[in-house]
């Protein structure tokens, strides 16, 4: 399976750079790894890899399965 492109140097992502990173993220996301995992790749964040899938492909993301938050007992 083709690697992201590893290329943080804060700059942004655009253009036909921005589509191979979507189409590459959206092949690997399809074989079910996490965001996060496909964020660690290029040393990117979550939310960038979350904005590709959302943003710029047709898949369909999976819902997160965070456990859920334990409310704080008052007194």
């Amino acid at each position: 399976m083709e690697n992201i492109p590893h290329r943080n140097n804060g700059s942004y992502v655009l253009g036909s750079e921005r589509e191979r990173y979507a189409q590459i993220a959206a092949k690997r996301y399809v074989a079910d790894p996490s965001i996060q995992a496909i964020a660690d790749e290029p040393s990117r964040s979550r939310s960038f890899a979350n904005g590709l899938l959302h943003c710029d492909t047709d898949v369909e993301v999976r819902p997160r399965s965070v456990p859920g938050r334990r409310r704080a007992s008052r007194s």
